[in-house]
């Protein structure tokens, strides 16, 4: 099964529906949002944290936006993620914060990035299959927030929207 998620955002995200069209609705589950599901697929508007976890756990393959709680939940259960960032020029987010750690995610292996429709067959070919997962104390998923920023130190300060991250 593959699991996509593209947040709690308000905000559509219709290219990801459009990408997700492209693979066979009989392996999707899509947590949509706001935004119209693809057809004939198994989709539900918003999940609670704990069917979030269970969707994320129980799929051979992730396919998320670029938000840091979705990335960490994939990552924690043991997937690498197939990440398609929100723009802003698509009217998708408020800024491009979500391009920004794709990009650091990918450049470290974290994270296997896709920036339109037609690029997200072979990125979820090239995807690993599910395997056991992380399950690291609180202090280590900030830290690997913070690597995954190239934030070197504890004590040097985050900018722009990952500031709250602490």
């Amino acid at each position: 099964m593959i699991f996509a998620t593209c947040g709690s955002s308000h905000f559509r995200f219709d290219r990801m529906m459009q990408a997700l069209a492209l693979l066979p609705a009989a392996q999707l589950y899509v947590q949509h949002g706001p935004a119209d599901p693809p057809p004939q697929v198994r989709a539900v508007r918003f999940l609670p944290f704990d069917r979030l976890m269970d969707s994320i756990t129980e799929a051979d393959v992730v396919i998320t936006h670029a938000g840091v709680g979705s990335i960490l939940c994939a990552i924690r259960a043991g997937h690498t993620p197939v990440i398609f960032p929100r723009l802003k020029r698509y009217h998708e987010t408020v800024d491009d914060h979500q391009a920004e750690l794709a990009r650091a995610l990918a450049a470290r292996g974290s994270a296997i990035v896709f920036w339109s429709a037609e690029e997200i067959t072979d990125a979820v070919a090239r995807a690993p299959r599910h395997h056991a997962g992380w399950d690291p104390h609180p202090e280590q998923l900030v830290e690997a927030v913070r690597a995954s920023l190239m934030i070197t130190s504890p004590d040097q300060p985050l900018r722009g929207v990952h500031a709250g991250i602490r």
